[in-house]
């Protein structure tokens, strides 16, 4: 049984990535695929192509790498890869063994702007120099499928140089080279088809026109007694040269080429080849590879390729790796197949952000929250945290909101806010898009403790943007450095009995109340921080000068849309700051 899987990798000066980016992958008992998340330019598609370098999987030279391979195009950015590798040890083809464990990093010589050298040198796991790597790494199973050319990707055919580039090309010529039942017949075949082939030129224009050619190719070589034979391709090569033909609807007879169907189509024909793989490797592990498998599925299709594709290939032992933009492809509630990156604008450079590959979302809250429980709590599941989980890990910035008239409100206010500064409507309609930045209703403070630790937990910023639901002045005197100061205080024991509060109904709070709701929301305080949270007191319907409970979105949404009307209180400078509209 082979066996290959990434521990780590190490990047710098590669590309978008700048400073060294340590990743680290679960280790083998992890047995769910591996996701690449991040904004466009955020790095993905490198990362991955640095994967295929630290797996020895391309041939490295001094050709292998120009200009734009350097980091900002600086050739005193010197490129350095290094992959931490588990394998097998397989016995090679003529003599010796094939042992890829252990580290394999870029080297590379520079003079001025020319490169002299590249290579990759390889390590066993106690320094020594590993000498069996050299070529090793075709004794394992990697497979790289990039699904924006999904067209290339099953195609078989060689390049001008002889080589082979799609995965299912290699995967052919791999099987019948390696299929000791195919070669005991490779002489059978070369007889039977050389014959069957005589028998049909026989007494054909076709032979006549080749028997003309051979005349005078050997007379223009001054009369040399050269042999040409018209004949199929190399043994190995004829499989190479064969294509996948579908019959629509059952129909055997009139078969049509899988290279003239569209790349959905397509798509889901390279799912069938990647499960055949799998399933025809059963005690091998392999690495699999995907560039944005949902590129040209439908949504649905996404989720189906997602569980019974990358799942199941993981289930079975091999080390799934893939690039995804898809909330469908991915499961937030088990963060340690994750890994996320951004582009820092400052810096100008890839950075991972997450990669927290041995930590479970639950174990950061404890107990696993009674919000996150799908079955105890459906209900809200399906109506709060479900539609909002996976936005966050696609986003750079997360604004949570109350309910869906804050989100009215300040989707419209913000837009007003950038057309103010860019006197560009389109950009400001678009400009929370344009700038990742993603804007959530919660639906309530318990919920938004939810969805802040996981923001904490994924490094995703965030800001919320609450009605505090009680006076100005108790919002003044919440000002203690833990719950239980607070509850011991005099202010939560008495003072606040005397403090007349109004409920959303009109009718007066209980001190119960009043103390269950200072609590809640002293809460999310400590739990967002305080520079990260802006109250709108009591509520946004009396900031906006809404003057009735009806929380009617309609009346609000001409409220703020009158002339006149002034956003004052609606924003702090910290907020603004978040959003990064000044």
């Amino acid at each position: 049984m082979s066996f290959i899987r990434v521990n780590e990798i190490q990047v710098k000066n590669y590309r978008s990535f700048g400073e060294c980016q340590l990743i680290t992958f679960p280790n083998a008992d992890y047995k769910k695929p591996i996701a690449i998340v991040g904004y466009n330019n955020a790095g993905k598609t490198n990362l991955l192509n640095a994967i295929l370098i630290g797996l020895t999987e391309k041939y490295i030279n001094k050709e292998t790498f120009n200009l734009d391979d350097f980091h900002n195009r600086n050739y005193e950015n010197v490129i350095s890869i290094t992959s931490t590798l588990q394998s097998s040890e397989e016995q090679k083809t003529n003599s010796g063994t094939a042992n890829l464990s252990g580290d394999h990093r870029l080297i590379m010589t520079l003079d001025d702007s020319e490169i002299i050298n590249a290579k990759i040198e390889s390590t066993f796991p106690d320094g020594s120099y590993n000498q069996t790597a050299a070529g090793a790494i075709k004794y394992y199973k990697v497979f790289y499928v990039n699904f924006h050319e999904i067209k290339k990707e099953i195609s078989t055919k060689k390049t001008s140089w002889g080589n082979l580039t799609s995965f299912l090309a290699k995967f052919i010529k791999q099987t019948v080279i390696s299929d000791n039942t195919m070669s005991d017949k490779k002489e059978i075949f070369n007889s039977k088809m050389k014959d069957l082939t005589d028998d049909v030129l026989d007494s054909s224009k076709l032979l006549d026109f080749i028997n003309r050619i051979q005349t005078n190719y050997s007379y223009n070589l001054r009369n040399n007694n050269c042999k040409i034979d018209f004949c199929l391709p190399d043994y190995e090569d004829i499989f190479l040269e064969m294509i996948f033909k579908i019959g629509l609807n059952g129909d055997s007879e009139n078969l049509i080429p899988i290279d003239h169907f569209g790349d959905g189509y397509i798509s889901m024909f390279v799912m069938a080849v990647i499960q055949a793989i799998a399933e025809s490797n059963d005690e091998d592990r392999c690495v699999f590879l995907f560039e944005e498998p949902e590129s040209f599925l439908h949504e649905n299709h996404q989720e189906y390729f997602y569980k019974m594709i990358l799942c199941s290939l993981a289930e079975k032992g091999h080390q799934v790796i893939y690039t995804t933009h898809s909330q469908k492809m991915i499961d937030i509630f088990d963060t340690k197949g994750i890994i996320r990156l951004e582009f820092d604008d400052e810096k100008k450079q890839s950075k991972v952000t997450f990669n927290k590959y041995n930590l479970e979302f639950e174990n950061i809250m404890g107990e696993k929250p009674y919000q996150l429980d799908k079955i105890h709590d459906f209900n809200n599941y399906i109506k709060i945290i479900e539609p909002n989980l996976n936005r966050i890990i696609f986003s750079k910035k997360v604004l949570l909101v109350e309910g869906p008239n804050d989100l009215l409100v300040y989707k419209e206010l913000i837009k007003k806010r950038v057309c103010e500064k860019a006197n560009n409507e389109k950009y400001a309609d678009t400009y929370l898009n344009f700038n990742n930045i993603a804007i959530i209703p919660h639906h309530g403070k318990i919920t938004a403790l939810v969805l802040v630790e996981l923001c904490k937990h994924l490094g995703v910023e965030y800001f919320i943007v609450n009605d505090f639901d009680l006076p100005k002045e108790l919002l003044e005197k919440l000002d203690f450095e833990s719950l239980d100061q607070l509850h011991s205080s005099i202010f939560y024991k008495e003072e606040i009995d005397s403090i007349n509060c109004i409920g959303s109904k009109g009718e007066p709070l209980s001190t119960k109340t009043k103390r269950s709701m200072l609590t809640t929301n002293f809460n999310l305080i400590q739990a967002a921080g305080k520079s990260k949270i802006h109250f709108n007191v009591p509520r946004l319907e009396e900031v906006i000068k809404y003057d009735s409970n009806d929380k009617n979105s309609f009346k609000i949404w001409e409220t703020i849309r009158s002339a006149d009307f002034k956003d004052d209180g609606l924003f702090s400078e910290n907020l603004l700051s978040f959003l990064e509209i000044d």
